[in-house]
């Protein structure tokens, strides 16, 4: 961390990939000749989106999110860290959270570089403030996905320019931590335009962001969950700021929208489907991880030859390579969806064909290892290269997010039950605040299971314990899997990550 010395040169850098990559959280950067121009600046700038498309973050989204709940099952002979996250017994040196963290402040350093540099840069006022808001926005992420895993960490509030500066303090509290996420959000949001591009943020992207991070503190306040319960916030304030900026989202626009097609969601060739304000870009025709997505394989199972198929909702078809079979959907978590919930019946699969519509194997015959997901699909694969991008904020998720700050109001209950229609399910109604609040947590877990939100889901509502089998195996308090513990590297090179 304290010796890597990182030049920014150009186009170069973006096409960096997580195997030659040596940066450290806080590394060095050099500006030197650089910034001179629009173009440099959005180049520094695609280089700080550039640290979610490595491994180490993308496989992080659902490492994190989904594999520690009762959402997701492992294959068995997975190793790098992973499987102590599934059982529950992670340690302050577990490489999988250790990666997540590490490349988390690499985008927030890289984010760090463009404010510092273009802030006083005499370029058009537009073109500043676009770039600007874009790299608040990217510090912003990364800080609240560090806070929802990690809970109070190192603030690295300028770009790393002296060994001095690789040793932030950390957070006093978790106040901190979301006190610098919203004030770059809002910053953000008076800076950028309604401008959909993919694997971009844009105003839209900023209000959905701000309404998840005021949601997260009102429900870790309601629910006295670990680190929330001691913030110096006020519950029903914050639900009241979750619910203007999801309303925003839902109402103050018209480029984003609810999309009454489940199978047109998870289509890989509609990323600008209304559904997407925010998906990392990747691509089948880039030439390495990370410019490519290779998350269907995670999920689909080994097949004999190269390629099998699987059965669409319609009862088309649907070719897909050969899978390492990582991921597996839990059976027990399969059973609690409705038997019309098309969710299940339409986005999960236990059996493979081959291109006449035989099957070649299924769970029940043993040759398919689990129930497996086809949200992550692209049937114009090539190798183990695909367009399967992950689903990082989505209008249905904000839609959700409305509906649990706002309550059983008759647009609270509107927007939950336009979720449950398209899902094939009856409406709910009659039920009050605290009923209805879990009926719209419940309809998170089924609606976005396995897109990397139901660990902070149950987080902030204190339930991991109460909710996922392997958690209360391994004996632990609610308290205690509230966050997992900063990683061993950063405490033995940072004395301040205490």
């Amino acid at each position: 961390m304290k010796n890597t010395l990182i030049y920014l040169v150009g186009f170069i850098v973006i096409t960096l990939t997580s195997c030659d990559l040596k940066e450290e959280p806080y590394g060095f950067y050099s500006d030197e000749n650089f910034y001179k121009t629009v173009d440099d600046a959005d180049a520094a700038l695609l280089y700080a989106y550039n640290a979610f498309n490595f491994i180490e973050y993308n496989r992080g989204i659902i490492d994190v999110g989904d594999l520690p709940t009762e959402t997701t099952d492992l294959k068995p002979t997975e190793g790098g860290g992973v499987e102590t996250i599934v059982n529950w017994k992670a340690t302050n040196s577990n490489e999988a959270l250790s990666n997540f963290f590490q490349y988390c402040y690499i985008a927030i350093n890289r984010a760090n570089g463009v404010i510092q540099n273009v802030k006083d840069e005499g370029f058009d006022e537009d073109d500043k403030k676009r770039i600007l808001g874009e790299a608040y926005t990217i510090r912003a992420w990364s800080y609240f996905s560090l806070a929802r895993t990690f809970g109070r960490v190192p603030m690295q509030t300028e770009l790393v320019a002296t060994e001095a500066q690789t040793n932030p303090e950390m957070a006093q509290n978790l106040d901190e931590v979301y006190d610098f996420i919203i004030s770059d959000l809002t910053t953000a949001e008076s800076y950028l335009s309604i401008n959909r591009r993919t694997g971009r943020f844009d105003k839209v992207a900023t209000w959905a962001i701000l309404s998840k991070v005021y949601l997260t503190i009102a429900s870790g306040k309601a629910y006295n969950a670990a680190g929330y319960r001691d913030m110096s916030k006020d519950a029903n304030a914050m639900y009241e700021e979750a619910a203007k900026w999801s309303g925003k989202v839902l109402n103050d626009q018209s480029e984003y929208g609810f999309d009454e097609s489940l199978q047109s969601i998870y289509d890989v060739n509609k990323p600008d489907g209304p559904e997407h304000i925010w998906q990392i870009s990747m691509d089948r025709s880039g030439n390495q991880p990370g410019e490519f997505s290779s998350t269907p394989l995670m999920w689909m199972p080994w097949g004999p030859g190269s390629a099998y198929f699987v059965k669409n909702a319609d009862g088309d078809f649907v070719k897909t390579t050969n899978g390492w079979e990582v991921y597996r959907v839990n059976p027990d978590f399969k059973s609690t969806f409705d038997e019309n919930d098309k969710r299940a019946n339409e986005l999960m699969r236990s059996t493979i064909y081959d291109e006449e519509g035989n099957v070649i194997g299924s769970v029940n015959d043993g040759n398919v290892p689990g129930i497996f997901s086809i949200k992550y699909l692209d049937p114009d694969f090539k190798g183990d290269r695909t367009s399967a991008r992950p689903f990082m904020i989505r209008f249905t998720d904000i839609a959700l997010t409305y509906a649990e700050a706002v309550g059983p109001t008759s647009d609270g209950l509107l927007w939950l039950n336009k979720v449950r229609n398209r899902a094939g399910l009856d409406p709910v109604s009659g039920l009050g605040l605290e009923d209805f609040r879990e009926a719209v947590l419940q309809e998170r877990t089924w609606e976005l299971a396995f897109e990397g939100h139901h660990l902070f889901d149950l987080r902030r509502t204190a339930k991991v314990v109460t909710t996922v089998p392997a958690a209360q195996a391994a004996g632990l308090t609610e308290d205690q899997a509230a966050f997992y513990a900063i990683p061993l590297r950063e405490v033995d090179l940072n004395t301040n990550a205490k």
